[in-house]
Order: structure tokens, then C-alpha cells, then sequence
């Protein structure tokens, strides 16, 4: 069996000037040095799409689970382009409140997210008050499914903010991008191990970078394979 599960990844690169920085193919050969087995990919949101509002290739995800089993097909929703079903064969959906600066917890979110059933991966930045941590508590409040807090909000205020919000049991931390291991640390000893969830983020972040940042737990065997694979298995079931 797989190793490692990356819980969040995407697919493609990131444009700047003349060069692409980071590819799929760049991505693998560092998973399979890392003993990342699978990956929960969701298409790259490239800088049109925030301008224009425009919604990310979900396609490309699914050509992409066709031609490679270790592919886990996440689908990106936008609540400016929202359709009346996806493919049965994505495992989970993902929001992204940067495209048009819409609440975490904006009715249409909570309402897509209760028509699809499936679990929710969002962006979130305790710097900006439509993604911070408390409206991710609000929307786990009104949706039955699990709330995967994609980064854990993020920068150093996450540390202090965490103590003035209440968690629902759905709700669960993704470790890319988060700014300091003492804000991991936090999390770790506030919610446990079962509520740690493995990404890289690529190709903003690495899956290197995740996995030392994981090391700051000194977790037990038992904790660190829930946070690795065992809680997002049981996520996506």
C-alpha cells in the first residue's frame, strides 16, 4: 500500500514571464522519492481566472485520473459558474474565496456544497476576513459533510486566533502553506492528530517541505500515519 496520500495538490504550472515554474511530471518524480502514493489533484487556478472570474480545467483532472490511477480527482466550483451536477467520478470539491472575494460562508457555497454531498476543500488566510477560520467554522456549522481547511489559515495571527474559535467535529486542517511550525504545533496539541490532514500544495509549495514541516510534531507512529493517509482516507471513504 501507498505510503503517503497528498491531500492537496494541483495540475500544472505557474506562469511568470517566460517560464513555467513546477509540471506534474516534476511533481511525480518527487513523490515517488518521497513515498507519495496518492494525490488528491485539482486543476491550477491561473491568474485569468481570478481576474475574470472564470472557472479552472476540471477536465484536465479527469484525463489526467484516466490515464494515471494514482490520481484522486478533486473539482473546483465557482460560485459565479456553478453547474447543476459534476462527474460522478470526482472524490471531493474545492472553493477558492480569492476568485470574486466571496465568504467562506456565502449561502451559495453552503448551498452547492449541501446539493453536491461531497467533501469540501477551501482556501483560507486568516489575513482576509472571507477566508479566515471562523467563517470555516461557520460553514462546517451548516453542511454535513467533512470541511478540509486547505493551509490551516495560514500566516502567524492563525496562531493567536485559534483560541477564539469553535470547531464542529467536520472540520479538518490541511498542513501546505502554513507560515510557521508553531502554528502546526497548535493545531496538533488543540485538535489532535485526527483532525491533521497531509498536502503539498504543488507546485506553490512541496511535498518535502509538508513532510519536514510535520517532523516539528515529533509525532507517534500512530498520529503521523493518520495525518499521512489514514484521516484523508477516511475522508474521501
Amino acid at each position: 500500500m501507498e505510503k503517503f496520500i497528498d491531500a492537496h495538490l494541483h495540475l500544472g504550472g505557474i506562469p511568470s514571464k517566460d517560464k513555467e515554474w513546477g509540471s506534474f511530471a516534476e511533481y511525480q518524480e518527487i513523490a515517488e522519492k518521497v513515498g507519495v502514493g496518492k494525490f488528491c489533484l485539482v486543476p491550477i487556478g491561473l491568474p485569468a481566472n481570478f481576474t475574470n472570474k472564470s472557472t479552472p480545467d476540471n477536465n484536465s483532472v479527469l484525463e489526467e485520473a484516466e490515464k494515471n490511477n494514482k490520481v484522486i480527482p478533486i473539482y473546483w466550483f465557482n460560485v459565479f459558474d456553478l453547474p447543476e451536477e459534476i462527474d460522478k467520478r470526482y472524490k471531493a470539491i474545492k472553493f477558492h474565496p480569492d476568485i470574486g472575494q466571496v465568504n467562506i460562508d456565502d449561502q451559495r457555497v453552503i448551498d452547492f456544497v449541501n446539493k453536491i454531498g461531497l467533501p469540501v476543500f477551501v482556501h483560507t488566510n486568516e489575513n482576509k476576513d472571507y477566508s479566515n477560520l471562523a467563517r470555516i467554522s461557520n460553514l462546517a456549522k451548516k453542511v454535513k459533510i467533512p470541511v478540509i481547511a486547505v493551509h490551516s489559515g495560514s500566516v502567524t495571527k492563525t496562531f493567536f486566533k485559534l483560541d477564539d474559535y469553535e470547531f464542529t467535529d467536520n472540520v479538518y486542517f490541511e498542513i501546505s502553506g502554513i507560515q510557521y511550525a508553531v502554528i502546526l504545533k497548535k493545531i496538533y496539541k488543540k485538535f489532535g492528530a485526527e483532525k491533521i490532514i497531509f498536502g503539498s500544495d504543488y507546485p506553490f509549495g512541496d511535498p518535502r517541505v509538508s513532510l519536514a514541516m510535520l517532523d516539528s510534531l515529533d509525532a507517534s507512529k500512530k498520529d503521523y500515519n493518520l495525518i499521512v493517509k489514514e484521516n484523508i482516507l477516511g475522508i474521501l471513504r
